[in-house]
C-alpha cells in the first residue's frame, strides 16, 4: 500500500488522499471483524456514534505519515491510534478542563492542553492530573485496559477526541501535504 500511496502522492490532492486512505481503504493492522470491535468497544464507552470512531495512523495505513516517523512500517513499538470525534463528549471535557484550570488547581501541561484545543482536538496526556480530574483517570483506565486485553494484539491502544471532522481533516492534511511536498 505504501507504493501505492506515494503514486497518489503525485496525482491526487491532499484531501482526496485523506478520504482514500484514512476514511476509506483497508485497515492494515485489524480485520473487519476486530475493527468492528474496537470501534463498537469505544462509540458504547463514550455514549458516541459508531461513525465518530476513526482508526488512523501506521496501524490504519501500514505506515506513519508523521513527521518523525514519515513512512516508517507499522512494527511492534507502533500504537494503533483512534480518533474519536465528537462534539459533544469534547465540548464536555473543554468546559470541565476550564472551570477546573479557572479554579486555580495546579496543571502544569495546561498551556499545552489549550494549544491543541485550539487546533481543536483534546490529548489526553495534556490533560489535568487524572487525581484531581475524573475524566483523565477515566479516559487512561479505558484505553490501558483495551491494551492490556490484548484483543488487538500486543500494542498499546490510544486515543485522541477532537470537536469536529473538520480537524480531524485538517490535522491528517498537514501530514499528507508534508508528504505530497517530500515527493515533489
Amino acid at each position: 500500500m505504501i507504493n501505492e500511496f506515494k503514486a497518489d502522492l503525485k496525482s491526487l490532492s491532499s484531501l482526496q488522499i485523506y478520504r482514500k486512505y484514512v476514511l476509506g481503504g483497508d485497515c492494515h493492522l485489524l480485520d473487519n471483524h476486530r475493527l468492528f470491535e474496537i470501534r463498537e468497544t469505544i462509540c458504547e464507552k463514550f455514549e458516541i456514534e459508531f461513525n465518530d470512531v476513526i482508526m488512523v495512523g501506521s496501524g490504519k495505513l501500514g505506515f506513519s505519515i508523521k513527521p518523525s516517523r514519515r513512512f516508517g512500517i507499522f512494527n511492534d513499538d507502533s500504537d494503533i491510534d483512534i480518533a474519536i470525534v465528537s462534539t459533544k463528549l469534547f465540548e464536555r471535557i473543554w468546559q470541565e478542563a476550564y472551570l477546573f484550570k479557572k479554579s486555580g488547581a495546579d496543571w502544569p501541561s495546561s498551556n499545552k492542553f489549550f494549544k491543541y484545543l485550539s487546533e481543536g482536538w483534546i490529548r489526553p496526556d495534556k490533560l489535568p492530573p487524572s487525581s484531581y480530574f475524573e475524566f483523565t483517570a477515566d479516559w487512561w483506565n479505558f484505553f490501558n485496559n483495551l491494551t492490556s486485553s490484548n484483543r488487538f494484539g500486543p500494542f498499546k491502544v490510544r486515543g485522541g477526541l477532537y470537536h469536529s471532522n473538520f480537524f480531524l481533516q485538517e490535522y491528517q492534511i498537514i501530514c499528507i501535504e508534508q508528504c505530497i511536498q517530500e515527493a515533489s
